[in-house]
């Protein structure tokens, strides 16, 4: 104890006694919560191994005897479980069902739902969705609008797992409403599921934003509703495509429609575009032209060698090397043709690109 010293002296050895005490006291919560992690991670990593010789004989059709499925053991049980399911692509076998049903999984996933770790009630979504049990469709329901986009992203593709006809009437309005849900994602649910039975919700949906778009109460949502539909079917896409392409005056749209056109037939709706005031949309249109482009479609292609943007001159010169019926030879004979210097050197780049190219 110090006695008799002044009182800032007193007061710079009690702070210091203080510091010296919460700094042993954060280290030992610190070497706690880390024994904690360790020990959790043990556990993990025991139940992982114990679980997956048996579920990896279940999917190769072999079935042997279980052992119990606890809440010890859930978490190793449901990483091996997901895995096994991943590369299925969205399917499933009746010896994986059979596991899921004599394991008593379904109820477990639901108490995995409540967990307090984000990390496990991820995974129980995702494992629900494996499990396609249509008693569990209510239970993912309610997650459809979760505040966190993966929760919600994973709701939504257990539920089109489980049940697309019920599921893709809740999921396509909130396609519409969600800005941060992950295009990847959704076109990836998208792909596991029918196209079929999910093209033309989705057409009549990607009409209604594209009207929304025209009267400019929803700009963004569109695009990106095009663009899901081209993935899901390129033939419920193209009737909307066209209509867009002819009627619409919004720039994001048509370039969308640009990059997504897939049927030759609607090179009409694409040829008058190729003089669009806007120059990112020549560019867009001059590409699309050498994706689908049919002989005649060169001339316009030339014309725009001379077009006052760079890249609508590298758009252009890219598109006539890329159709089938000009090809390198040709297209030399085109630039020798031209009097305008812009034209002639933007061909002399994209042949020496395809020549590095060839070499690489």
């Amino acid at each position: 104890m110090i006695t008799g010293a002044a009182p800032i002296v007193e007061f710079a050895f009690w702070l210091g006694l203080a510091v010296a005490a919460m700094t042993v006291i954060m280290l030992i919560v610190t070497l706690t919560m880390r024994r904690l992690s360790q020990r959790r991670e043990s556990i993990h990593a025991r139940a992982v191994a114990l679980w997956r010789p048996f579920i990896v004989a279940e999917a190769a059709g072999t079935e042997a005897p279980l052992p119990a499925l606890t809440e010890r053991n859930r978490s190793g049980f449901i990483r091996v479980w997901n895995e096994v399911h991943e590369p299925l692509r969205g399917q499933s076998t009746e010896h994986l069902a059979r596991i899921a049903r004599t394991a008593g999984l379904e109820q477990q996933l639901y108490q995995a739902l409540q967990a307090r770790s984000f990390h496990d009630r991820v995974v129980g979504l995702i494992a629900l969705g494996h499990v396609r049990s249509r008693e569990s469709f209510s239970h993912l329901a309610r997650f459809l609008d979760d505040t966190s986009p993966i929760m919600s992203l994973c709701a939504a593709r257990a539920l089109m797992q489980i049940d697309p006809g019920q599921a893709i009437p809740m999921l396509v309005p909130r396609i519409m409403k969600r800005a941060d849900w992950s295009q990847g994602s959704i076109a990836a649910i998208l792909a596991e599921s029918e196209g079929a039975l999910i093209a033309a919700p989705l057409a009549a949906a990607t009409r209604r934003a594209a009207l929304e778009t025209a009267l400019e109460t929803a700009l963004d949502v569109a695009p990106r509703m095009i663009r899901f539909l081209a993935g899901v079917s390129a033939a419920a896409a193209a009737p909307v495509i066209r209509e867009s392409l002819r009627t619409s005056a919004d720039e994001q749209l048509i370039s969308t429609c640009l990059l997504v056109i897939s049927n030759r037939e609607d090179l009409d709706c694409v040829r008058p575009i190729l003089s669009h005031h806007r120059w990112h949309i020549r560019m867009q249109a001059a590409a699309t032209l050498g994706r689908l482009g049919a002989p005649g479609d060169e001339q316009q292609l030339i014309a725009m060698l001379g077009d006052q943007q760079w890249w609508v001159r590298y758009r252009a010169a890219q598109a006539l090397l890329n159709l089938k019926f000009i090809g390198s030879e040709r297209l030399r004979a085109i630039q020798a043709a031209q009097s305008d210097p812009y034209a002639q050197d933007i061909i002399t780049q994209v042949l020496a690109e395809r020549a590095i190219g060839a070499v690489l």
